[in-house]
């Protein structure tokens, strides 16, 4: 027997929200809807978001502010379930992923600004894993110090690094 399951998506409004941060959400809601990727599974997901200390219907709080959506349905085996959590993932490249994008985003909105981190912007969304994210760091590096100079742009550099290795440490 399968059961279906359901791979979230982030919705124009989702995007938006990362983007304008209207809703104020909860830390933990917006750090799920930071993963809500169209690839990962809601199970993934429900288990990210507990790791987050986030509530036990977090995707479906997400869902009913309107900001993701089931973008389409796999079929899992039961058995499988558990192992369809992780695959390809590990807890601590999941927890590094969610560190690393979530402190490049908020670096490329305080520093690039809408226009100037725009492209900075879409290569983040796409990174899919936490050494994709990491092989962007020297092109944040780079955009940085061109915004601003490049002792700061190494200092936020140095931070998001030290921050995404002691998350995945502690994970």
């Amino acid at each position: 027997m399968e059961i279906a399951i359901a791979i979230p998506a982030k919705t124009d409004a989702g995007r938006a929200e990362i983007e304008t941060r209207a809703q104020r959400l909860p830390a933990a809601l917006r750090s799920l809807l930071l993963l809500v990727d169209g690839q990962r599974g809601a199970l993934e997901l429900d288990a990210i978001a507990r790791r987050l200390h986030a509530p036990a219907d977090a995707l479906e709080q997400l869902a009913a502010l309107g900001l993701v959506t089931a973008s389409g349905v796999g079929a899992v085996h039961p058995a499988n379930a558990a192992a369809s959590i992780h695959e390809g993932r590990s807890d601590s490249d999941a927890q590094r992923h969610l560190i690393l994008y979530a402190l490049m985003n908020d670096a490329t909105r305080a520093h690039l600004g809408l226009v100037g981190g725009y492209l900075t912007q879409l290569k983040l969304e796409r990174a899919d894993d936490a050494a994709a994210l990491e092989a962007l760091l020297p092109m944040l590096q780079t955009a940085l110090t061109k915004a601003r100079d490049a002792r700061v742009a190494a200092e936020i550099i140095a931070g998001i690094r030290a921050a995404a290795d002691t998350g995945a440490g502690a994970a």
